[in-house]
């Protein structure tokens, strides 16, 4: 798999802004410290982005490795072209399609860690929501299975958006598609939630 490039930038300027730049210089020059560095800046970043796509700790654990494992691999080639970590979430992106070409299934939020391990949605934190009914599994599930049915480039922009604090502009530059996709992608996705989840919100509101 070939590492993606994103829009040109001024490498100089480029480097007095993102310190990661430097990082992934060392690694160019075959330097295992700095490997260990970008590893430990954004390994727990990438498997939660994975996670809130597939709902299995596994396979998010597995593609994020696999970020890494491609950055190495191409360590030669790189030029500072963007942030490093637009460039990394590139690779992840590109990963993740991969990922749903290979597996052509929808993965089922009762997915297991191993043939007698928990059900994954038994596993999960509790989502941001106060619930002073014993509701707390019941709202997480319902959560994760709205998720589940927004189309996969919804829920891509959405957990980049909402679960990462991205703005479009970088997400454009991550998926290489427009702006307003973007927004529109986002729109989409909220307006699902919404509805899907109509009947928490008012029951929170009351």
């Amino acid at each position: 798999m070939s590492v993606p490039h994103a829009a040109i930038v001024d490498p100089s300027l480029l480097k007095s802004v993102d310190p990661d730049v430097e990082v992934m210089e060392r690694i160019r020059n075959d330097d295992q410290e700095a490997v260990i560095t970008l590893v430990g800046r954004y390994q727990s970043e990438l498997t939660g982005f994975f996670f809130h796509l597939s709902w299995d700790q596994l396979v998010a654990e597995e593609l994020a490795q696999d970020v890494f494992v491609n950055v190495y691999r191409a360590r030669a080639r790189y030029t500072p072209t963007a942030r490093v970590r637009t460039f990394l979430y590139r690779i992840a992106h590109n990963l993740w399609i991969d990922h749903l070409r290979r597996t052509r299934r929808h993965l089922s939020l009762d997915a297991e860690f191993g043939e007698d391990g928990p059900r994954l949605s038994d596993t999960l934190p509790a989502p941001e929501i106060r619930d002073h009914n014993g509701r707390d599994g019941q709202i997480r599930e319902r959560v994760q299975q709205a998720l589940e049915l927004l189309p996969a480039g919804q829920r891509e922009v959405f957990v980049m958006a909402n679960n990462h604090g991205m703005k479009y502009q970088e997400i454009a530059g991550i998926l290489g598609i427009p702006e307003g996709t973007v927004k529109s992608r986002m729109h989409n996705a909220v307006r699902a939630l919404r509805d899907e989840l109509a009947d928490l919100v008012e029951d929170d509101a009351s």
